[in-house]
Formats: C-alpha cells, structure tokens, sequence
C-alpha cells in the first residue's frame, strides 16, 4: 500500500507502521485479519477509543453490543463499513 491512498493500511503506512507492525509477520497472508489486541496495543483500550469519538452523533465505538471486533467495521486494505447498519441505519460515513 502506498502512503497517503483511501484505506486505513495507507494511513497506518504513513504514519511509520508496517505489515508486521498490524499483521505481526513481515509478509501477510492475502486476507489475512489483525486481531483487536493488536489495534488496542496501539490505539488504548476500548474505552479510549470511544473517548475519541465521543463528539460523534453517534458514536460507533460506544455500542450497546460492547466491545467488538476493530476488523467488524475497519477493512485495513478495503473500504470500511458501519457493521451497526446490520441491524441500524444511520447515516454516517465510517472513515
């Protein structure tokens, strides 16, 4: 992935992370998933992620379903979705 494109990989990329920084290995599995527990070691926990986006209409990261999967709604190399849409429909953009 190239710095600067549309995925969440690209920011992580130009921020200094690399694929063994997510993935844990220097050349992923295409399809490969990052487990929570590597998003929370850099990101905090749970709770301090939904303290940064507190200020949202509605904030995706305080969910009456509790603490869910980063991969549910974040697609590293794809475009992300807002899994709450499942069941919801709100309309807002995941960035």
């Amino acid at each position: 992935m190239a710095a600067g494109g549309p995925y969440l990989a690209d920011r992580h990329v130009a921020r200094g992370a690399t694929c063994e920084s997510c993935h844990g290995v220097k050349t992923p599995a295409p399809g490969s998933r990052v487990k929570t527990e590597k998003c929370l070691a850099c990101h905090g926990s749970y709770e301090k992620v939904a303290q940064k986006t507190a200020a949202m209409k509605m904030n995706p990261h305080d969910s009456h379903l509790g603490e869910g999967k980063c991969t549910a709604c974040h697609k590293g190399h794809q475009k992300p979705v807002l899994m709450c849409n499942d069941c919801h429909k709100f309309d807002m953009q995941p960035k």
